[in-house]
């Protein structure tokens, strides 16, 4: 695939949306009147031209900016040589190597890395990093949005050169190579036909195990007969390692040979091409094709990065609930008459950790289970009404006047109302499943996650009914920090009632069980943040407020 020099046959729908104005200067309809046509073009002259119409007014294919990202972009079928010098300190050390591509008719890539011994430093795992590099690049090589429409600008030189200047889009940016965001690029053009194009950083930027304050990436541009190609990428990024110590990374990329659909092929290097064949070189295949997450090409296509497709995360979770009670079964025996639910409360803590285990089965829907400990601390303050002591008073007085209302003298706690506090430790096993569903245009996102889980007493073999919970979100992204904001709500949903058994207790000869009648909100308000680190790491931390309970959870994953 080369990028066109007949770039007008090559524009997407979206430039001829602009309008008659510009089709009339662009593209001169002789059917309409020369009358009509001075009117066009005098709009035309009054309208800005911004955007993509610049990339097309110069005669520069919009696809370029892409090669910037990836040149996996420019052929389906080539073979490139890449040379790299790493100095750290007074050390040197200087790799080569060939990444050779072919292209399916699905559009597969089958790449395989190609180098002598000799010419690899055995200190540096320079397959390994050209390897991660070049999956980078196979996944930008679709890259829609590749740059920002509303940061191009022209600048005419003269002598038929012209200087086209934008930023790469911060949106879908993957982590791998967020640091783009940070890039000002160049374009120089010469007669509509580009001849180089300069990529240089504004600010410092982590770059591998390096802090980059100095980058610069020269593409070379040659013109042929089928279009337009690289002729050579020159990328040097100077900075500081963690020890401090001075780095400067240099490295340059050659094609060396390109192939047609057919027989055809054109031979850039000799030398190389003969190189690159020596049967003697050793191979490396760079598997690119993921199964998971399923339609991730087509999400790419659009300029939205796609989710690693697997991940283990680590959960902590501590809420707080407060809240009254409405009836009192205990045994089967009805309590309330003895304490009045109404007026007693109970106050726990519950705290859960839980490891989780998840998939992304489409870029915008994941599924997960997780496993994990429950602790519940809690203070049950009964109130206590005193009836079954005035009971008592009255059928002794019965029997002999004066003696319940001595009794009662005696233990006035028996007859009188107050307050009977219960603490309570228990400890369960927990288990779920879940999933989130997403969407996202730009900055904004959505998403609803859902949540099943079940708890088993420890020392018992039975599990409670199942408790569900759905979080709804809306958030924003800060594209320049790999952040997320969010807000939202939680519902879980408690039954308005708690029972079961506690193993290990028995009245009469039978388990203890109760059935407890309780007043809950469902809802509580949620806010909270998602930070990544680096391409596989990342934190999030959200905080739930309602009515009768508030919460917090921390969540680290590990994402691959």
């Amino acid at each position: 695939m080369y990028f066109t020099k007949n770039w007008k046959s090559s524009l997407p729908k979206q430039v001829f949306s602009i309008g008659l104005s510009l089709l009339a200067l662009n593209y001169p309809v002789h059917a309409l009147a020369e009358e009509a046509q001075e009117s066009t073009i005098e709009q035309h002259q009054q309208a800005p031209v911004t955007g993509r119409a610049i990339f097309a007014k110069y005669g520069i294919d919009d696809d370029l900016p892409k090669l910037g990202l990836s040149s996996l972009a420019q052929g389906e079928h080539l073979v490139e040589h890449v040379s790299r010098t790493t100095k750290v300190g007074d050390q040197e050390r200087r790799s080569e190597v060939f990444l050779v591509q072919n292209t399916d008719e699905k559009g597969n890539i089958d790449l395989r890395i190609k180098y002598d011994p000799s010419k690899v430093d055995e200190n540096e795992d320079i397959i390994n990093e050209i390897e991660a590099n070049t999956k980078i690049e196979y996944r930008l090589r679709k890259y829609a949005q590749s740059y920002d429409p509303n940061s191009v600008t022209a600048t005419e030189l003269g002598n038929g050169q012209v200087e086209i200047a934008f930023n790469y889009s911060k949106f879908g940016l993957p982590q791998d190579i967020a640091y783009f965001r940070f890039m000002r690029v160049k374009i120089i053009a010469e007669n509509n036909q580009p001849v180089r194009m300069v990529i240089k950083n504004t600010r410092d930027f982590a770059y591998q195990n390096f802090r980059i304050n100095d980058y610069q990436q020269v593409v070379d541009f040659e013109v042929h007969d089928e279009g337009v190609r690289i002729k050579q990428k020159h990328i040097q990024a100077i900075g500081m390692n963690k020890k401090a110590q001075p780095v400067s990374v240099t490295t340059l990329v050659e094609p060396v040979v390109f192939y047609d659909d057919e027989t055809h092929s054109k031979v850039l290097n000799e030398a190389r091409l003969s190189q690159v064949s020596d049967p003697r070189y050793k191979e490396e295949s760079v598997k690119l094709d993921r199964v998971f997450p399923l339609m991730s090409d087509m999400v790419r296509q659009q300029g939205i990065d796609v989710p690693l497709p697997f991940g283990i995360s680590m959960a902590y979770r501590n809420q707080d609930m407060n809240f009254g009670f409405t009836d009192f079964d205990i045994m089967g025996i009805k309590l309330n008459e003895l304490f009045d639910p109404y007026k007693s409360v109970a106050q726990v803590n519950a705290e859960t950790l839980t490891l989780r285990g998840e998939m992304n089965i489409l870029p915008f829907w994941n599924v997960f289970g997780y496993y994990g400990k429950l602790n519940v601390d809690a203070q049950v303050d009964a109130e206590y009404t005193g009836e079954i002591g005035r009971q008592l008073q009255d059928a002794l007085n019965n029997k002999l006047p004066g003696l319940g209302n001595a009794l009662c003298d005696e233990l006035s706690a028996l007859c009188n109302s107050g307050t009977l506090s219960v603490p309570l430790d228990l400890h369960y096993d927990l288990a779920g499943i879940g999933t989130t569903l997403s969407v996202g245009y730009k900055q904004l996102f959505a998403s609803v996650t859902t949540t099943y889980t079940k708890t088993k007493m420890e020392g018992s073999d039975k599990w409670s009914d199942g408790i569900l919970t759905i979080q709804p979100m809306l958030g924003y992204q800060l594209a320049d920090y790999r952040a997320q904001i969010f807000v939202g709500a939680e519902y879980q949903g408690l039954k308005p009632n708690m029972e079961g058994t506690i193993a290990g207790v028995e009245l009469g000869g039978e388990e203890f069980f109760y059935n407890v009648g309780v007043d809950l909100n469902k809802w509580a308000y949620l806010i909270g943040f998602n930070k990544q680190f680096g391409k596989n790491y990342n934190l999030s931390v959200l905080y739930n407020k309602g009515e009768t309970r508030n919460s917090f959870t921390v969540n680290f994953g590990y994402h691959f």
